[in-house]
């Protein structure tokens, strides 16, 4: 079995030839397939260029576009343990680089739709196994909010574990075998820590700690809280609550015009001035309440999603700037922000 590079499609993915002379073709061939299918026949894109002169003898191919349009979100599934990921959340690439026809190289990737700053460079690589910053996150009480998603590849000899310790102390802890899924995801708190406070998630490499969460429980009286899922840098779905005050506002759109009467002796019952092509958008403001100084990339991350759910319906963030706080300059962070639902109130769908 081929080793994979896990590779985040919103971001350029650059494969590179070198050739001897101008006008040689540099070719590439790219096969595509999703979990539970297999690597096709023929290549799904074939590109092709020359080398352009004695002076520039290398060749560059794009091949993010091609892997993300086979990449789709549609819902966040919640779990209790250990689940594969949806085969529509990744895909298999198989990229077969030519020098005048013959072979010079064979790559494989698994993308997902996720992306690297411009701060990470060239081919930005992100963490290629465990898909969430460090860090706490805040959950409702006693409810099954979010999940953790992992990428390890099966064939090799890495051991990967997941730990749950518990935030109260006494309930004992939960340890889950990653090694049965390659693509999976597991639950931020596992049932048995699910209203006693929450739990510090663990994940182990060969027994070497590579990451540490806190999935913290907080009950929330006086508000509604709304849940937010929308896919992260890493283009897997993350979770966070926005547990304050929410606003909700319609704004409506009209095309008016002066109609001329029927008769010169009108109706005075009928309209003279009329509306057409009316219709409406709704829009939620929406708060986190109290949280960590790091929040502030979490928000980040929202404001640079192209999928998000809030409360499971399909939303787009309309907040287009915003203050990155820290403790030094205020005391307590709560971040607004500004959502517009993807779709208008009046079915209008052709």
């Amino acid at each position: 079995m081929p080793n994979y590079t896990k590779i985040n499609t919103r971001s350029p993915y650059m494969l590179s030839q070198t050739g001897v002379s101008a006008g040689q073709t540099v070719q590439l061939d790219i096969y595509l397939h999703s979990e539970g299918g297999s690597e096709p026949g023929s290549p799904t894109k074939i590109l092709s260029k020359p080398i352009p002169s004695a002076t520039l003898l290398t060749v560059n191919f794009d091949i993010s576009p091609y892997l993300r349009q086979l990449i789709s979100h549609t819902a966040f599934t919640p779990i209790t343990a250990l689940t594969a990921t949806a085969a529509a959340n990744y895909v298999y690439c198989k990229a077969v680089l030519k020098l005048g026809g013959a072979v010079q190289s064979t790559s494989y990737f698994i993308g997902y739709k996720g992306y690297g700053y411009f701060s990470d460079g060239y081919n930005p690589v992100l963490d290629a196994n465990i898909m969430l910053d460090e860090g706490e996150y805040y959950l409702l009480k006693n409810q099954n909010n979010g999940a953790l998603y992992y990428f390890q590849e099966q064939g090799l000899a890495d051991d990967w574990d997941a730990t749950y310790v518990c935030l109260d102390g006494t309930t004992a802890n939960v340890d889950i075998d990653l090694n049965g899924q390659e693509n999976g995801y597991i639950p931020y708190i596992p049932a048995t820590h699910k209203n006693n406070g929450g739990s510090t998630l663990k994940i182990y490499k060969d027994s070497v700690l590579q990451k540490t969460f806190t999935f913290r429980e907080v009950c929330e009286n006086k508000y509604t809280p709304l849940v937010c899922d929308f896919v992260n840098k890493y283009g897997v779905w993350q979770t966070i609550i926005f547990f304050k005050v929410s606003k909700s506002k319609i704004n409506t759109t009209s095309s008016q015009f002066n109609m001329m009467p029927s008769s010169v002796n009108y109706n005075t019952s009928k309209n003279i001035t009329q509306t057409f092509n009316t219709n409406g958008q709704e829009s939620i403001t929406v708060n986190t309440g109290w949280v960590r100084e790091g929040y502030s990339d979490v928000m980040q991350q929202i404001l640079l999603s192209d999928t998000i759910r809030l409360d499971g319906k399909p939303v787009v963030v309309n907040t287009k700037s915003l203050d990155m706080f820290t403790s030094i300059n205020e005391r307590v962070i709560n971040y607004t922000l500004d959502f517009n639902y993807a779709n208008n109130i009046v079915n209008n769908i052709q």
